[in-house]
Protein backbone atom coordinates (compact mmCIF):
# COMPACT_ATOMS: atom_id res chain seq x y z
CA UNK A 1 0.00 0.00 0.00
CA UNK A 2 1.29 3.25 -0.88
CA UNK A 3 1.59 6.34 1.23
CA UNK A 4 -0.84 8.89 -0.08
CA UNK A 5 1.49 12.30 -1.44
CA UNK A 6 2.27 14.73 0.86
CA UNK A 7 0.79 18.50 -0.01
CA UNK A 8 3.30 21.19 -0.88
CA UNK A 9 5.34 22.39 2.06
CA UNK A 10 5.49 26.22 2.33
CA UNK A 11 8.06 28.13 4.09
CA UNK A 12 9.62 31.29 4.96
CA UNK A 13 12.91 29.79 3.05
CA UNK A 14 10.52 29.06 -0.27
CA UNK A 15 9.14 32.88 0.05
CA UNK A 16 12.76 34.03 0.03
CA UNK A 17 13.86 31.83 -3.10
CA UNK A 18 10.75 33.29 -4.71
CA UNK A 19 11.82 36.81 -3.97
CA UNK A 20 15.28 35.71 -4.79
CA UNK A 21 14.68 34.50 -8.38
CA UNK A 22 12.42 36.98 -9.29
CA UNK A 23 15.06 39.97 -8.34
CA UNK A 24 17.62 38.10 -10.41
CA UNK A 25 15.01 37.92 -13.49
CA UNK A 26 14.78 41.48 -13.23
CA UNK A 27 18.66 42.27 -12.66
CA UNK A 28 19.19 40.28 -16.17
CA UNK A 29 16.40 42.03 -17.83
CA UNK A 30 17.80 45.49 -17.04
CA UNK A 31 20.86 44.79 -18.62
CA UNK A 32 19.43 43.32 -21.53
CA UNK A 33 18.17 46.84 -22.26
CA UNK A 34 21.74 48.23 -22.67
CA UNK A 35 23.20 45.46 -24.58
CA UNK A 36 22.20 46.37 -28.34
CA UNK A 37 23.58 50.29 -27.67
CA UNK A 38 27.28 48.75 -26.41
CA UNK A 39 27.37 46.93 -29.87
CA UNK A 40 26.60 50.30 -31.64
CA UNK A 41 28.74 52.16 -29.73
CA UNK A 42 31.59 49.89 -30.84
CA UNK A 43 31.67 51.90 -33.93
CA UNK A 44 32.57 55.11 -32.21
CA UNK A 45 36.29 54.09 -33.19
CA UNK A 46 35.39 54.72 -36.65
CA UNK A 47 33.52 58.13 -35.88
CA UNK A 48 32.65 60.02 -33.34
CA UNK A 49 30.53 59.93 -29.77
CA UNK A 50 28.02 63.02 -31.43
CA UNK A 51 27.47 60.53 -33.96
CA UNK A 52 26.97 57.65 -32.10
CA UNK A 53 24.59 60.18 -29.95
CA UNK A 54 22.63 61.37 -32.65
CA UNK A 55 22.31 58.66 -34.69
CA UNK A 56 20.68 56.74 -31.42
CA UNK A 57 19.06 59.40 -29.81
CA UNK A 58 15.98 57.54 -30.17
CA UNK A 59 17.54 53.69 -29.23
CA UNK A 60 18.94 55.72 -25.95
CA UNK A 61 15.39 57.07 -24.92
CA UNK A 62 13.61 54.09 -25.60
CA UNK A 63 16.74 52.13 -23.20
CA UNK A 64 16.08 55.29 -20.60
CA UNK A 65 12.32 54.90 -21.06
CA UNK A 66 12.60 51.10 -20.45
CA UNK A 67 14.83 51.15 -17.70
CA UNK A 68 12.85 53.65 -15.86
CA UNK A 69 9.66 51.08 -16.33
CA UNK A 70 11.30 47.79 -15.46
CA UNK A 71 12.78 49.70 -12.06
CA UNK A 72 9.08 51.06 -11.29
CA UNK A 73 7.62 47.51 -12.00
CA UNK A 74 10.44 46.10 -9.53
CA UNK A 75 9.66 48.61 -6.89
CA UNK A 76 5.69 47.60 -7.13
CA UNK A 77 7.17 44.07 -6.56
CA UNK A 78 9.11 44.46 -3.96
CA UNK A 79 6.82 46.65 -1.70
CA UNK A 80 4.47 44.39 -2.46
CA UNK A 81 6.78 41.09 -1.45
CA UNK A 82 8.03 43.06 1.70
CA UNK A 83 4.44 42.84 3.28
CA UNK A 84 3.98 39.01 2.05
CA UNK A 85 4.05 36.66 5.47
CA UNK A 86 3.72 33.52 2.70
CA UNK A 87 2.76 32.61 -0.35
CA UNK A 88 0.41 29.77 -2.43
CA UNK A 89 1.00 27.46 -6.07
CA UNK A 90 -1.27 30.38 -7.31
CA UNK A 91 0.93 32.97 -6.33
CA UNK A 92 3.81 31.00 -7.87
CA UNK A 93 2.01 30.83 -11.70
CA UNK A 94 1.03 34.30 -11.70
CA UNK A 95 4.38 35.80 -10.39
CA UNK A 96 5.81 33.86 -13.45
CA UNK A 97 3.75 35.36 -15.71
CA UNK A 98 4.90 38.69 -14.10
CA UNK A 99 8.56 37.32 -14.75
CA UNK A 100 7.81 36.54 -18.45
CA UNK A 101 6.70 39.91 -19.25
CA UNK A 102 9.94 41.50 -17.47
CA UNK A 103 12.13 39.33 -20.12
CA UNK A 104 9.66 40.36 -22.85
CA UNK A 105 9.91 44.33 -22.09
CA UNK A 106 13.99 44.16 -23.62
CA UNK A 107 12.68 42.27 -26.48
CA UNK A 108 9.91 44.84 -26.82
CA UNK A 109 12.52 47.44 -26.44
CA UNK A 110 14.86 46.57 -29.56
CA UNK A 111 11.46 45.91 -31.56
CA UNK A 112 10.46 49.52 -30.96
CA UNK A 113 13.51 51.17 -31.69
CA UNK A 114 14.82 48.91 -34.70
CA UNK A 115 11.31 48.24 -36.45
CA UNK A 116 10.07 50.64 -39.11
CA UNK A 117 9.36 54.06 -36.89
CA UNK A 118 5.98 54.39 -35.96
CA UNK A 119 4.90 50.54 -35.92
CA UNK A 120 1.73 50.25 -34.59
CA UNK A 121 2.29 46.53 -33.51
CA UNK A 122 6.07 47.13 -32.03
CA UNK A 123 4.23 50.06 -30.11
CA UNK A 124 1.35 47.91 -29.20
CA UNK A 125 3.35 44.60 -27.78
CA UNK A 126 5.45 47.15 -25.97
CA UNK A 127 2.22 48.91 -23.69
CA UNK A 128 0.53 45.82 -24.02
CA UNK A 129 3.73 43.80 -22.03
CA UNK A 130 3.15 46.71 -19.89
CA UNK A 131 -0.25 46.44 -19.02
CA UNK A 132 -0.25 42.82 -18.42
CA UNK A 133 2.81 43.50 -16.10
CA UNK A 134 1.08 46.04 -13.57
CA UNK A 135 -2.36 43.52 -13.46
CA UNK A 136 -0.50 40.41 -12.46
CA UNK A 137 1.11 42.74 -9.54
CA UNK A 138 -2.42 43.45 -8.09
CA UNK A 139 -3.79 40.33 -8.58
CA UNK A 140 -0.57 39.17 -6.93
CA UNK A 141 -1.80 41.53 -3.73
CA UNK A 142 -5.16 40.21 -4.14
CA UNK A 143 -3.97 36.63 -4.03
CA UNK A 144 -2.32 37.52 -0.78
CA UNK A 145 -5.30 39.23 0.66
CA UNK A 146 -7.52 36.70 -0.24
CA UNK A 147 -4.71 33.82 1.86
CA UNK A 148 -4.32 36.52 4.60
CA UNK A 149 -0.87 36.95 3.79
CA UNK A 150 -0.07 40.79 3.99
CA UNK A 151 1.51 41.65 6.82
CA UNK A 152 -1.04 44.83 7.02
CA UNK A 153 -4.36 43.01 5.76
CA UNK A 154 -6.14 44.66 9.12
CA UNK A 155 -5.68 48.32 7.28
CA UNK A 156 -6.30 47.21 3.62
CA UNK A 157 -9.96 47.62 2.87
CA UNK A 158 -11.76 46.71 -0.79
CA UNK A 159 -11.41 50.24 -1.88
CA UNK A 160 -7.79 50.30 -1.53
CA UNK A 161 -7.06 47.23 -3.73
CA UNK A 162 -9.98 48.64 -6.31
CA UNK A 163 -7.58 51.86 -6.34
CA UNK A 164 -4.49 50.38 -6.93
CA UNK A 165 -6.07 49.27 -10.75
CA UNK A 166 -6.16 52.82 -11.53
CA UNK A 167 -2.40 52.82 -12.97
CA UNK A 168 -3.38 50.00 -14.67
CA UNK A 169 -6.74 51.71 -16.37
CA UNK A 170 -4.37 53.97 -17.25
CA UNK A 171 -1.74 52.23 -19.17
CA UNK A 172 -4.46 50.22 -21.40
CA UNK A 173 -6.21 53.34 -22.48
CA UNK A 174 -2.03 54.51 -23.64
CA UNK A 175 -2.50 51.27 -25.28
CA UNK A 176 -5.49 52.04 -27.01
CA UNK A 177 -3.74 55.50 -27.94
CA UNK A 178 -0.55 54.18 -28.91
CA UNK A 179 -2.55 51.78 -31.39
CA UNK A 180 -4.47 54.24 -32.38
CA UNK A 181 -2.05 56.67 -32.86
CA UNK A 182 1.62 55.26 -33.49
CA UNK A 183 3.29 58.25 -34.63
CA UNK A 184 2.59 58.89 -30.29
CA UNK A 185 4.38 55.96 -29.66
CA UNK A 186 5.97 55.52 -26.10
CA UNK A 187 4.85 59.17 -25.13
CA UNK A 188 1.26 57.63 -24.69
CA UNK A 189 2.76 56.59 -21.41
CA UNK A 190 2.89 60.08 -20.02
CA UNK A 191 -0.77 59.18 -19.10
CA UNK A 192 0.83 57.58 -16.14
CA UNK A 193 1.28 61.09 -14.59
CA UNK A 194 -2.28 61.35 -14.26
CA UNK A 195 -2.98 58.85 -12.53
CA UNK A 196 -0.15 58.82 -10.26
CA UNK A 197 -1.77 61.70 -9.08
CA UNK A 198 -5.50 60.60 -9.18
CA UNK A 199 -4.28 57.46 -6.81
CA UNK A 200 -2.65 59.64 -4.59
CA UNK A 201 -6.01 62.16 -4.67
CA UNK A 202 -7.85 58.83 -3.44
CA UNK A 203 -5.28 57.84 -0.81
CA UNK A 204 -6.07 61.62 0.83
CA UNK A 205 -9.66 61.65 0.06
CA UNK A 206 -9.84 58.41 2.51
CA UNK A 207 -7.17 59.44 5.13
CA UNK A 208 -9.23 62.77 5.49
CA UNK A 209 -12.73 60.27 6.14
CA UNK A 210 -10.82 58.27 8.30
CA UNK A 211 -8.70 60.33 10.00
CA UNK A 212 -10.71 61.81 13.23
CA UNK A 213 -11.93 65.60 13.03
CA UNK A 214 -10.68 67.75 16.66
Amino acid sequence: MTAPEAGPVRTQRGLERLIYFSDAVVAIAITLIALPLVDSARDVASSSTAKFLSDNSYALTAAGVSFVVISVLWRDHHRLFERATGYTPRLLRVNMVWLLCIVALPVATVLDVYSQRHDRLAVGLYVGVLVVAQATIRIEEFILYRAGMLADIDQITAEDLAVRWINVAATAIALVVAVALPQIGLWSLLILVVSGQLEAFAHRRKKARTTPAD
